[in-house]
């Protein structure tokens, strides 16, 4: 596993998210975990709606950037990256999630909803992966 100085060295731009996932886990600890069974497992501050959605709003900005990205870097639009997310396997993105969606990578009022449970999500599975070797 990367060490936190080497994951920041290589990732400079993401820092606040990183140091903000990680003052929300047991580091080193769940990221192991996070990395082995993912996010829906219970890691850290990421288990209650009101915690994920306050954090999903917190980092908006730059989970945005980082969703934008990888879409990007796999060919697709954001919405259909996210629509194959694995909580979306069991029940199809409605209208509603995307509506939500939307509103989320666009800066608009979001409610607490399985979208923003979904971009911290998101965001704590992407930042573990970031210290796999």
């Amino acid at each position: 596993m990367k060490s936190k100085k080497q994951v920041l060295s290589e990732r400079p731009e993401y820092k606040t998210l990183i140091n903000g996932v990680l003052a929300k886990i047991d580091y080193p600890h769940d990221i192991e975990n996070c990395n082995s069974h993912g996010a829906d497992v219970g890691i850290g501050s990421f288990i209650y709606y009101n915690e994920t959605h306050a954090f999903a709003m917190r980092y908006r900005k730059l989970i945005v950037k980082l969703l934008t990205e990888q879409a990007e870097e796999f060919g697709q639009e954001v919405v259909q990256m996210v629509s194959g997310f694995g909580v979306f396997r069991k029940s199809p993105m409605d209208n509603e999630d995307k509506m939500e969606l939307y509103k989320y990578i666009g800066g608009g009022k979001c409610e607490q909803s399985t979208i923003t449970n979904l971009m911290a999500w998101y965001a704590l599975e992407e930042v573990c992966r970031m210290f796999e070797d």
